[in-house]
């Protein structure tokens, strides 16, 4: 059954973006939850630092292979239904999660979660980006990029305080059971009525325009300048930034020498605050600059991650927690500049039919190639040289990404006329 299309008024866009931006808040809270509380986890499962990585990973891993045929799902058959099944597939999982009794269990069901979120990705920035063409695109996307950063600090200061208080388990069991209201929410979206899935009753010819529809892609990509150091900078980026997030927690707690909760209040509220403020500025910013220049999207990722990656070297080297509060703030704030912006500039490059695919190709690749590998590498150094040396590769990663997504300009400046 294809996604319900009709025309839709600038209302009703900012009404669906809302939904879309409340789902994804809780997309990123169930997934961050559980790094709160990594150390309780730990203790009770007796857990190695690199076991707690490949915890990270096990959702990684899956999202990213499962979000390319998600992606081309969407395309095909359309997005509404695909983001209400993913969200109520991920909401089970998290549910499921609280109930484990050993790290192959839990292993599992974060690698389910991982199959939910993928289902909600790429669809719903496709969605987004197509209620909103093209003027505002960048803000919109980075409204959508607001519930990562919401839900990411939320994860983190919820999951400190619930597990405090009531444990790990009743954390995972209460941050999932909220997603199956939001999906049935979802499945009352409908679509742009120029946009879309194509839709086909042959289960034959869906897999065989699945297959084009995925090969097109690729070559679209690898044609693409822009896309491809979109890819290739965005990977970094991943591996830094999911990374900072997922060790954050553990590294504060160890190296302040405070509780989980002490470390959850500590970051969380900052997650919260600094990190919307930045993921909007980033896409004003970008709006803004690319008034002016056609790369301006380009130019405020570059500028915010590199300023961002410098401030959590320094950052990770502090002990002080009066002078770390303020530091991480203002880290916080520059390197979620790029959420909207890096979006943005995948759906100017990708033409219409396939951009849920290309933009599941993206979610593959980064996360294959990024916070798949960062998470049980940190935690595998961590084991071995300690959290607080493991640790400083992730904004190292991340300075070199904002460097490399400097060459996805579209084109060189053109030489002066004497």
């Amino acid at each position: 059954m294809s996604s319900e299309r009709r025309p839709v008024s600038q209302a009703y866009a900012w009404y669906a973006l809302g939904v879309l931006t409340l789902i994804n808040l809780f997309n990123f809270l169930d997934r961050n939850v559980i790094f709160a509380v990594f150390e309780p986890i730990k203790q009770e499962l007796a857990l190695t630092d690199a076991q707690l990585g490949w915890l990270g990973s096990a959702y990684i891993l899956v999202f990213s292979v499962a979000a390319l045929p998600f992606g081309a799902l969407s395309d095909l058959r359309g997005r509404r239904l695909v983001i209400a099944g993913g969200v109520a597939l991920w909401s089970l999982f998290t549910v499921l999660s609280g109930m484990v009794t050993g790290f192959w269990q839990l292993f599992l069901c974060r690698a389910m979660v991982g199959i939910g979120e993928a289902a909600f990705g790429a669809a719903s920035a496709s969605l987004v980006a197509d209620f909103f063409p093209q003027r505002g695109r960048a803000m919109a996307l980075g409204i959508l990029s607001g519930g990562l950063v919401l839900g990411g600090g939320l994860g983190i200061w919820l999951g400190g305080v619930l597990g405090q208080a009531y444990g790990w388990r009743v954390a995972f069991i209460a941050v999932g059971l909220p997603g199956f209201a939001l999906a049935a929410l979802a499945a009352k979206l409908h679509e742009p009525e120029q946009t879309g899935g194509a839709t086909t009753t042959d289960l034959t010819r869906e897999l065989e325009g699945a297959l084009r529809t995925v090969v097109l892609a690729g070559r679209t990509v690898v044609a693409s300048r822009p896309l491809t150091f979109v890819f290739l900078g965005g990977a970094l980026i991943s591996f830094g930034m999911n990374g900072l997030v997922g060790w954050a927690p553990t590294f504060v707690g160890r190296e302040l020498e405070i509780s989980t909760k002490a470390a959850s209040d500590l970051l969380g509220w900052r997650l919260l605050v600094f990190g919307a403020a930045g993921t909007l500025a980033g896409g004003f910013i970008a709006d803004a600059w690319r008034r002016r220049s056609p790369d301006g999207r380009i130019f405020t990722v570059a500028t915010g991650m590199i300023t961002g990656a410098a401030l959590a070297v320094w950052l990770l080297l502090l002990r002080d927690p009066a002078v770390f509060k303020p530091v991480f703030s203002l880290a916080v704030f520059f390197l979620t500049w790029y959420n909207g912006p890096l979006n943005a500039v995948i759906f100017d490059n990708a033409p219409a039919r396939i951009e849920s695919t290309i933009a599941g190709s993206y979610l593959l690749f980064i996360h294959l190639a990024g916070d798949a590998v960062a998470f049980p590498l940190v935690g595998w150094l961590s084991d071995r040289v300690g959290i607080d040396r493991a640790i400083l590769t992730l904004p190292a990663v991340a300075f070199l990404g904002g460097i490399l997504v400097l060459f996805a300009r579209q084109r060189a400046a053109a030489p002066r006329v004497r």
